[in-house]
């Protein structure tokens, strides 16, 4: 309900009649919207993910920033939007609701997915500069990181339509690798690190 009708224009009575409940009883549970929005994005979130796992057991390397820049965009560019109400696409359209509102539950929800993409980048661009495999620019390396996840994100949203608002005339497995080209770069990874480093076919295993 929320997803289609947005955070504004859903009343309490209204969450709770689609729940099959009073409202003063989900007022007991949830008093505040703070507390509906966690709840609502605890129930959004992914089942386990063994690649996701196997990323976060991996050691700070220029080899671990290619292989996570490239999860996140086969995540969020590489994959048929689907079109049924499964939880992740509930919840994207929630953030997207969110975000042209208050923004609270969009707020939620990068809090909760970012302490783990933003402390690993940060942490495989320090070993990458140390190598020698990138630049110490005048960014942080934790900016690095947000825009990294705000370019895959926003092209995730172009794709969303049945007919995508950017035609980019490639496959989806080649625009992954341009954008991973594009964002590496953007991070500061020398062009001969990004050879050395990234295979797109051999990559593109972790993402099934």
């Amino acid at each position: 309900m929320i997803a289609a009708n947005g955070f504004d224009r859903t009343t309490t009575r209204e969450v709770a009649n689609e729940a099959g409940i009073s409202e003063a009883l989900l007022f007991k549970h949830f008093p505040t919207k703070q507390e509906l929005y966690s709840a609502m994005l605890l129930s959004c979130q992914h089942q386990h993910d063994p690649a996701t796992e196997r990323l976060k057991a991996l050691e700070p390397s220029t080899s671990t920033l290619v292989v996570t820049v490239h999860y996140l965009f086969s995540r969020m560019v590489g994959r048929e939007p689907n079109r049924d109400d499964d939880d992740e696409s509930i919840q994207f359209r929630l953030t997207l609701r969110s975000l042209m509102e208050d923004g609270e539950f969009a707020r939620l929800q990068v809090v909760a997915r970012s302490s783990c993409w933003i402390g690993k980048v940060v942490d495989c661009l320090k070993e990458a500069i140390a190598a020698g495999d990138a630049v110490n620019g005048p960014m942080p390396s934790d900016m690095r990181a947000w825009f990294a996840h705000h370019v895959a994100v926003m092209m995730k949203i172009y794709l969303r339509p049945e007919e995508p608002v950017v035609d980019y005339k490639v496959s989806r497995e080649k625009l992954v690798e341009y954008a991973v080209w594009f964002t590496l770069r953007g991070m500061g990874v020398k062009d001969e690190a990004i050879k050395r480093y990234y295979s797109p076919k051999a990559l593109a295993l972790l993402a099934k």
